[in-house]
């Protein structure tokens, strides 16, 4: 986009403006800003250039301009400026991970701390539960057919899961099925393990009895169920959304959180932006749907041990400030990242 330096003078203050208070913004409103000093003559010429170039467009019948999506693509692109953290924005989101043990309480609390901290909806997308790698598995006797298996992944994440036997189990029972499952499948993923257990099956048909092999066929219910998560994300802060007045009609708002319920949306960018390097910014359709219209979506990937594991980021208003929601979204990613390497 070529500018002249008056143009992208007066694009800027407009933007600056807009994004303020969130209403059109008038060419004498733009010419009597002391940095402007030009007619409003001259300014209703130069925003009749921006709005040729499809930049800014007059809503309704109103005499002011707001931005295009692409006038908000071309300002996030070639205009704006990031403001760096400040340290005390760094040590809330540290302290928000403070009570967080393992991985899935991590992503949680990175979900809460982006709500709070940019006064928007927050997601964050959990890691493929397949790839979780099975650390230790146990069984504990709660009653003569009662039963709780214990998995332990990726160091602090436990998965308890209790269920019923159709007749009752012995500790040796329990013990021998527990060891064999320890020595043959620690240290390797969930997807793994389920696929050893399948090959595994005519070993195990051979060298274990009836109830013990029921025993195998729950701690395989219970790993199967853990790599099926119910929500493909976290998401937290639904209603800051109320706070936009672009976004409050409730038609809108009620098609926006039956997107986040569906997934499939919501899924698809987040997807995208697992391939993408660094904060990606989609901006009104570019975010997949006409839902999405006066909506901007921040992302960025997370990862552990440089392995890019998901995607957390920001729902908001196309009038968002995102010299500053951009850090939050890109700090956050960054020190949750820290946190899941040494939690793996």
């Amino acid at each position: 986009m070529n500018f002249n330096e008056r143009s992208e003078l007066l694009f800027k203050n407009l933007m600056s403006m807009y994004l303020n208070d969130g209403k059109p913004v008038g060419s004498t409103a733009l010419a009597k800003l002391p940095e402007v000093g030009v007619s409003s003559a001259t300014v209703r010429n130069v925003m009749a250039d921006l709005e040729r170039m499809g930049l800014i467009h007059s809503p309704h019948t109103s005499a002011g301009r707001i931005p295009t999506d692409l006038g908000f693509r071309v300002f996030v692109d070639t205009i704006l400026t990031v403001q760096p953290l400040n340290q005390t924005v760094q040590q809330n989101i540290q302290q928000g991970f403070q009570r967080a043990q393992t991985q899935d309480e991590l992503i949680g609390s990175a979900s809460n701390i982006l709500s709070s901290l940019t006064g928007m909806a927050s997601l964050v997308m959990l890691p493929n539960k397949e790839q979780e790698v099975l650390r230790h598995i146990d069984f504990v006797r709660l009653g003569e057919r009662r039963l709780l298996v214990v998995l332990v992944l990726n160091d602090n994440d436990v998965q308890n899961r209790i269920i019923e036997l159709e007749e009752a189990a012995s500790e040796s029972e329990l013990l021998e099925v527990a060891n064999y499952l320890n020595k043959h499948f620690v240290g390797h993923s969930l997807r793994d393990v389920k696929d050893k257990l399948v090959n595994q099956m005519d070993e195990i048909r051979l060298n274990m009895n009836q109830l013990m092999r029921a025993i195998m066929d729950a701690a395989d219910d219970v790993i199967d169920s853990k790599t099926k998560a119910v929500a493909p994300y976290f998401i937290s802060g639904k209603t800051n959304l109320l706070n936009y007045q672009e976004l409050a009609d409730t038609d809108k708002l009620k098609a926006l959180f039956q997107s986040f319920e569906q997934h499939t949306h919501m899924l698809n960018l987040l997807d995208k932006s697992m391939q993408a390097k660094g904060v990606q910014v989609f901006i009104g359709n570019e975010c997949g749907h006409e839902i999405y219209q006066n909506c901007s979506i921040v992302t960025t990937p997370y990862d552990v041990d440089g392995e890019v594991v998901g995607v957390l980021g920001v729902v908001g208003p196309s009038r968002m400030h995102y010299d500053h929601i951009v850090p939050r979204v890109d700090m956050t990613a960054k020190i949750l990242s820290s946190l899941l390497k040494g939690n793996r």
